[in-house]
């Protein structure tokens, strides 16, 4: 499935290396902590945080996502809007964390991280409640 990443989310750019070969690239804030494929080795690799640039929108990182749909109080605030959003269902054990979908299938935690980064209201949303927790 394809994803659109809205404008203002591809200006929202952090600069990060690849802990294989060194080489660095741009990558959308909201994508720290996905897998990607380096660019240059083609290796599937975690990035390395480089910097950020300058915020212009109200993405967050895959990290704070996870973050906030697993640890305590943030997740019981969040993952209500993730059901109201798309009708998803989370499940715990300890701190592990599973989303199926209405039809009990797992759901992938980064594309639907993506999908959320296509709506600037959910966008918002998400990075206003993230706002009260990490003030």
């Amino acid at each position: 499935m394809n994803v659109h990443v809205p404008d203002n989310a591809r200006r929202d750019l952090a600069l990060v290396g690849c802990p294989q070969c060194m080489f660095r690239f741009e990558t959308p804030n909201y994508r720290l902590g996905m897998r990607h494929r380096c660019p240059e080795c083609e290796a599937a690799i975690k990035p390395k945080y480089v910097r950020r640039a300058q915020d212009c929108g109200y993405s967050l990182s895959f990290h704070t996502f996870l973050q906030l749909l697993t640890m305590r109080p943030y997740r019981d605030d969040i993952v209500p809007l993730i059901g109201a959003w798309f009708g998803y269902e989370a499940e715990y054990e300890g701190r592990s964390l599973t989303i199926r979908n209405a039809a009990g299938r797992a759901v992938d935690v980064e594309q639907m991280h993506e999908m959320i980064q296509t709506s600037s209201r959910w966008q918002e949303i998400l990075y206003r409640k993230a706002g009260k927790f990490f003030r």
